[in-house]
This record gives structure tokens, C-alpha cells and sequence, in this order.
């Protein structure tokens, strides 16, 4: 059983020991600083003191013994005793190669400057300071050793403490492992929960469509969906894109609506395939109804202008939008498809804003003199190569669609007020 955090103590005793040593090494070197100073002003004193006599004249002899009387002071690294002129008399000192702290003073006689003392003394170095230091630097790598033995008697735990301990973390190792145990558990349910409900709505959509009223007679099928080629719809949350898609169910029954009553259809005769999600949305039509073709083309200009109006709107707003696209399609026999299977994979085929057509040349007879068609780009199928794109519009629808347009508008901001 260790103590808790030896690592960092340790650490903690390393700098302090260190800081410690720092601190003696510049206390030390202030101190001898100081002796020094007083030690170089009191020699070069005495020393002017006593060669005054042999300065004038100068007796070099004199001079050259008193030099190497003083240099026998193991502080002095070199004397040097000048004329008035500057001219060396005599020198002494054993290591006169020795750098340290110069002291110059003038040897005046009656006023008179009659020669010049100039005395080296020794400084020493960091090494020579911690040599004559070492056992302050001992001492001190002892205490702090002590302090290491004492910090792991003391801190470390007792057998009770050691045991409790872990206790401690087996049971929030186990707390973890169940919270865990359970969380995946959870997210096992929720996964299943969503595939349950999908298959569920799945078989809702099909039994629909096997039970719609004119299954058996020839349909017309609307199909829009999101043009997403950045796949935003995966990264935003549901409590976005579920009020966006009903948003878009309600233009939809809106445009629906409208257009019902003005081609004077019932609203029994159009039927709801699939409402707006991901995926987009689905309503058919019988197509032998008089004016299918037309109403249906209708709703699908409408929602386009009102999609457009919603993107631009949300993008100034900067919220979550998509542009949309859409196709009108019949049964294809050739390739086995219903009208909403043909028009879901037409759309496919399509960018943002465009519309395309696929249904019988006899029914195009209804909207040729309104709509201009072209026929689709590329063709690689019988889906594709029957397929026209919406152009444009006369004069007239498109008086009428923006008349649609206009009216839901205010009703939505009416409702909204």
C-alpha cells in the first residue's frame, strides 16, 4: 500500500531542494561579495600606507618585496604598484592570470600623487562556491530525503482505509457495469420499438394501397420529394423536420384543395399515398376522371411556387429548408410498376425546382396547349424515355397557379395573426 501521489511529493521535494541550493549559492556569493569589497578597500589602504616611502624615489626592490608580502594573501590574485606615469614599479601575486574584482587607488604625499596601487582580488566560481558549501547542500539533501521517508509513513493509507478503498471501487465498478447493462439495454429497446413501428406504418401504406376504391381502374400518380444532395435530413434533429414536413403536408392539402374545386373533382376522387416525411409524399388520381391529368399537374405548380416561396423565406432566416421536385407518372407495364412506384423513380431522375411527366399520349392532349414539355435528357429507360419536363406555362395557368399560391399564403398568414 503506497501513499497517494508519491509521484507528485517527489517532484515537490526535487524543486524545493533545488530552490534550497539556489538559494544558498546567491546568499553565499552576496556575502563574499561584500567581504571582498571591504577586504580590497582595507588592503589597498595598508598597501598605499606602506609603500609611500619607496614611491618617491622609487625604490623598486622595496617595492617588488612589499608586492610579494601582500600576494601571499591566497584572496589576492595580482598587485601591481605604478609611477605617476603609469609605469609599472612592481608586481606580484601568484595567479596573475586570474580574473576577480579590481581595486585602484592613488598613493598621494602632500597632496602630491606620487604613484598608483592597483590589486586584484580572487572571485570565485559557481564550483569553488559549492565546494566550500557542501555540507549546507548535504544538510539539505538529508532534510528533504527525511521528508520523503516521512511523507510515505504517514500518508499511507491504513489496512482499514486500504480496504474500504476497494470496496469503494468494486461497487462503482459494478454501478457502472448495470448502468451500462442498462443503458444498452435501453437502446436495444428503442432500436426495436422503431423498427416495430416502421414495419408497422409499412404495412399500414400497403394496406392502403390494396384497399384504395379504384385500385383496379388506371391511376395517376403525384410523387414530390426533397432535393438533398448534401443529405442534411440525416443530421437534423426530428423536432425540426417534423414541423417542416407537416408545414409541407398542409401547402400540399391546401393546393389539393384548391385545385379540386376548381376542376370540379370531388375530394373523394384523389387520395393521400403517403404523407410528407424523408421521403417525400405520394397522392394518385384516377385518371379516368374528366380533368385528372390537369388537376394533378395543377397541384404539383402549385406546391412547387409555394415551396419556393417556403426556401427562400427559411434561408433568410436561416433554418432548416429544402428545395423540393416532383413527378407525375402512370402504371408502367413494361417494367412492372405501379403509378406511384413510376413516379417515385422518375423524380429520382430530377434536380431542384423541375417537374416531369410520364403518362399516355392521349392524356397529354389535355395539357399540351398549357404546358410546355421537353422531352427528358439522357434517357436509359422505357420510364425515362416516354418522360417530358415541365417547361413552362401559358399565360393563363400561370395566372392561375399564382392566384392558388397567393391564396394559401394569406390564409396561412391569417391563420398565423
Amino acid at each position: 500500500m503506497n501513499a497517494p501521489r508519491q509521484g507528485l511529493f517527489a517532484s515537490l521535494l526535487i524543486v524545493s531542494f533545488a530552490f534550497h541550493t539556489f538559494l544558498l549559492v546567491l546568499a553565499t556569493t552576496h556575502q563574499l561579495n561584500e567581504n571582498r569589497a571591504s577586504q580590497g578597500q582595507l588592503i589597498t589602504s595598508q598597501l598605499v600606507t606602506d609603500s609611500l616611502t619607496e614611491l618617491e624615489p622609487a625604490n623598486r626592490v622595496s617595492l617588488a618585496l612589499l608586492a610579494n608580502r601582500y600576494a601571499t594573501n591566497p584572496s589576492v590574485a595580482s598587485i601591481r604598484i605604478l609611477d605617476a606615469n603609469a609605469q609599472v614599479l612592481a608586481t606580484g601575486g601568484l595567479t596573475k592570470t586570474r580574473e576577480g574584482e579590481v581595486f585602484v587607488r592613488d598613493a598621494l604625499q602632500n597632496e602630491k600623487k606620487v604613484g598608483i596601487i592597483e590589486i586584484t582580488l580572487i572571485e570565485p566560481s559557481i564550483g569553488e562556491i559549492l565546494r566550500t558549501q557542501w555540507i549546507a547542500i548535504l544538510c539539505s539533501l538529508i532534510f528533504h530525503a527525511l521528508l520523503w521517508l516521512a511523507y510515505r509513513a504517514i500518508a499511507r493509507p491504513s489496512r482499514t482505509e486500504y480496504l474500504a478503498r476497494i470496496n469503494n471501487e468494486s461497487r462503482l465498478k459494478f454501478e457502472i457495469q448495470t448502468l451500462t447493462q442498462a443503458l444498452e439495454q435501453e437502446k436495444h429497446n428503442a432500436a426495436l420499438t422503431i423498427a416495430q413501428a416502421q414495419q408497422a406504418a409499412q404495412n399500414k401504406a400497403k394496406a392502403q394501397e390494396e384497399k384504395a376504391p379504384v385500385s383496379e381502374k388506371p391511376t395517376l400518380s403525384l410523387n414530390i420529394q426533397y432535393y438533398d444532395p448534401k443529405q442534411l435530413l440525416d443530421s437534423v434533429n426530428k423536432t425540426v423536420s417534423v414541423p417542416y414536413f407537416n408545414l409541407c403536408q398542409i401547402f400540399l392539402n391546401k393546393a389539393t384543395e384548391l385545385c379540386l374545386q376548381h376542376y370540379k373533382l370531388n375530394s373523394s376522387d384523389i387520395w393521400t399515398l403517403h404523407k410528407f416525411d424523408e421521403k417525400g409524399a405520394s397522392i394518385s388520381i384516377c385518371s379516368e376522371k374528366p380533368n385528372a391529368l390537369a388537376c394533378l399537374t395543377m397541384i404539383s405548380s402549385v406546391f412547387q411556387l409555394l415551396s419556393e416561396v417556403l426556401y427562400k423565406r427559411y434561408r433568410e432566416e436561416k433554418r432548416f429548408v429544402l428545395q423540393t421536385r416532383s413527378a407525375i407518372a402512370c402504371p408502367i407495364e413494361e417494367m412492372q410498376l405501379s403509378s406511384s412506384q413510376a413516379a417515385e423513380r422518375l423524380v429520382q431522375q430530377l434536380v431542384a425546382k423541375e417537374s416531369a411527366l410520364h403518362v399516355p399520349n392521349t392524356l397529354l392532349k389535355e395539357i399540351a396547349d398549357h404546358f410546355e414539355l421537353i422531352s427528358m435528357p439522357n434517357p436509359t429507360n422505357v420510364l425515362t424515355r416516354h418522360a417530358f419536363v415541365f417547361n413552362g406555362m401559358d399565360a393563363a395557368t400561370a395566372e392561375l397557379a399564382q392566384t392558388f399560391r397567393t391564396e394559401i399564403l394569406k390564409s396561412k398568414q391569417s391563420k398565423a395573426s
